[in-house]
């Protein structure tokens, strides 16, 4: 029921002028609605609102049902849904989920949802996880969640484990995946920030086995 609803108030404000650029954009991999981020997330407050009081097993289901529509759109909302509903409230057993989307229907927008907001949250929350699971994602072959290895301590900030960062990196620097490179990038800018000595130290030293884009947008804000 909850998810007709939901399909319906999607469908009422759908607009397919705007769903083909958008769709273009994602390089045709999605389908859209036509509903713009703004509007999308106004649209969603009052159902996220009504959703709180969902149990884990039916917060799951419904995130599993929209993820599994063809919208992009939908795909977002389940990862709000998510998001709010396990925030602080996180078990053991919920990384496997957190797998699930980033191998299911994955592109860079969902993922660098899931890595660094969910998976950050899972991994300090249980620390002993942490390793055997991402070196696990690393040698698992899949760009998605080797992007993920990477990015879910993006948002730590000092907090951030560089040394073991850095190993990761160097695990998969060979790569000439664009979306791992660009993820790997990405981070060293982050952390830039707040350790530009150390990222510079790290690039300078390893720039051979970096690709041209990590050293580029590693070093982008660096003096």
């Amino acid at each position: 029921m909850i998810l007709t609803t939901i399909i319906e108030i999607f469908q009422a404000e759908a607009n397919p002028a705007l769903a083909i650029p958008m769709k273009a954009y994602m390089k045709n991999k999605f389908e859209y609605y036509g509903i713009k981020s703004p509007h999308r997330r106004e649209i969603s407050k009052s159902i996220l609102k009504e959703c709180k009081t969902l149990s884990r097993k039916e917060t799951l289901n419904l995130a599993k049902k929209l993820y599994s529509q063809p919208q992009r759109e939908l795909h977002y909302l389940a990862l709000e849904l998510l998001l709010q509903n396990f925030k602080n409230k996180l078990e053991k057993t919920d990384i496997s989920w957190m797998e699930w989307f980033v191998i299911n229907n994955s592109w860079w927008d969902t993922v660098d949802v899931v890595a660094p907001k969910l998976m950050a949250q899972y991994f300090k929350e249980f620390p002993q996880e942490r390793n055997t699971k991402v070196e696990e994602w690393i040698a698992s072959k899949n760009i998605w969640l080797i992007r993920s290895a990477i990015l879910f301590q993006l948002k730590y900030k000092k907090e951030t484990d560089l040394a073991f960062l850095f190993k990761l990196i160097l695990l998969v620097s060979n790569t000439k995946e664009f979306f791992v490179n660009k993820a790997i990038g990405w981070i060293l800018r982050e952390n830039a920030k707040t350790h530009p000595l150390l990222i510079t130290e790290f690039i300078e030293t390893h720039q051979s086995k970096l690709s041209n884009l990590s050293v580029r947008e590693g070093l982008k804000h660096i003096a």
